[in-house]
């Protein structure tokens, strides 16, 4: 018996670059919503900054669907159009859920620049090369990272004021193999599961520098960002690492996407999972991207901006919420 489709799609989708795993998400979307839709069906999937374009793209109806991440800060601040996001609120927004990646946001040196805390850095004054994600418009990384320099009593400025430089790039893989080729002294970034950090702090020696308490509470009780740890030996790192959750991959839709249709796409999302986690399952889950098994009653959990009603019907009525 052939399975009954859905009323036929029109979707225009955000990713990230191209060749990152928010694509291979909205492809995976893609695949099976199209196999549950009427043809002549299409889906355009665009590529972008994975920050400010994407949720902007969204809000503005210019585009249906967006991957993002972290599942806190960011879509909060862009749904009350603050911070980052200042100037400008996308009240509409609403999300379907997430898929898990357990993830940070941190600060490494090479050991041999006799660095350990903030505090060193502010004093000595060095000439630092830091990879980091673009420091543009669009990255809410490099925004965040700029916070918590501030928080340290460090301009970001000041880097390049005491000799030093930001040495960037959108793809943190690249940016770690500039670490990994001895062209910066310290990276400053996220995605800490893939292989070219485990590579990088085994190659040489390095040190993760802690936030400061009380830069901590700060980041925490002005910014609403969430405290997390590197937990001891997670990167060969000799005791606990404080630093910022940057965790979980995060659907952004509006408010006016049909309810039909937010319930197919959390339909995919939930019965399709398994086919997504197969991609990275060959990848030991400490250096995957996805934090696999996909547990559907936590992909409604822990995000900053409300559950869709479509999606809300669907986790309940299959008890998933």
């Amino acid at each position: 018996m052939q399975e009954k489709k859905g009323a036929r799609l029109d979707l225009t989708m955000v990713g990230d670059w191209g060749t990152a795993n928010f694509h291979t998400i909205l492809g995976w979307l893609a695949a099976h919503l199209r196999w549950r839709s009427q043809p002549p069906s299409r889906f355009m999937i665009r590529t972008a900054s994975a920050y400010r374009e994407g949720i902007e793209l969204v809000g503005t109806g210019n585009a249906d669907l967006a991957i993002t991440t972290p599942a806190h800060v960011g879509v909060r601040w862009a749904l009350e159009g603050r911070h980052f996001y200042g100037g400008r609120a996308f009240p509409n927004l609403r999300t379907l859920g997430c898929l898990p990646q357990d993830d940070r946001l941190t600060l490494a040196v090479r050991a041999d620049t006799g660095l350990a805390s903030f505090a060193d850095i502010r004093e000595r004054r060095p000439a630092l090369r830091i990879a980091t994600p673009y420091r543009d418009h669009d990255n809410l990384c490099s925004y965040v990272i700029d916070l918590i320099l501030k928080a340290h009593d460090i301009d970001p400025a000041d880097i390049v004021r005491w000799g030093g430089t930001f040495v960037t790039h959108e793809s943190p893989r690249v940016c770690l193999r500039r670490a990994l080729d001895g062209e910066v002294d310290a990276v400053f970034n996220e995605a800490i599961m893939v292989l070219q950090w485990s590579e990088w702090v085994r190659q040489t020696a390095v040190r993760f520098i802690p936030i400061e308490p009380a830069a901590m509470k700060r980041l925490v009780d002005e910014y609403g960002l969430r405290p997390a740890a590197i937990e001891k030996g997670r990167l060969d790192n000799p005791e606990e690492i404080a630093c910022l959750d940057w965790s979980h991959w995060v659907t952004v839709d509006r408010d006016d996407m049909p309810d039909d249709l937010a319930y197919r796409i959390t339909a995919v999302m939930v019965e399709e999972r398994a086919e997504f986690e197969a991609r990275f399952r060959h990848i030991p889950v400490a250096h995957s991207p996805l934090t696999y098994p996909i547990v559907p009653a936590r992909m409604p959990l822990g995000i900053d901006i409300p559950l869709h009603p479509g999606a809300e019907r669907y986790y309940r009525e299959h008890g998933h919420l």
